[in-house]
């Protein structure tokens, strides 16, 4: 059918994690800029996709959701840094911000 990705997000000070997985993952990483945390307002602000791995099917997707749940922080660490060694966020959306004025100077 089509391809399922592996991901985990996690906060601004990489406390704490949140494996899952989805099949369109730019939606997701939207979605996920749009509500910082509008839904879960006690909890923390996942909003940082620092690992992705693709899978052909759901059943290898989830298998491997089971197999990153039970390891260890240091374990999960470890593959982050694999992959991604400055934890950057891999589906950063640009910010919105106003554009820089032009100086027009008398010659």
């Amino acid at each position: 059918m089509g391809n399922f990705i592996v991901y985990i997000l996690t906060d601004n000070n990489r406390n704490h994690f949140k494996i899952d997985f989805t099949s369109n993952i730019i939606r997701t990483a939207i979605e996920l800029q749009q509500s910082s945390n509008f839904i879960f307002q006690q909890g923390p602000d996942l909003t940082r996709i620092i690992y992705c791995e693709t899978f052909p099917s759901l059943g290898a997707a989830r298998k491997k959701i089971q197999e990153l749940q039970r390891f260890t922080r240091m374990q999960i660490e470890r593959i982050i840094r694999k992959h991604n060694p400055n934890w950057n966020n891999l589906f950063q959306q640009p910010q919105q911000g106003y554009p820089k004025s032009t100086s027009h100077y008398a010659a």
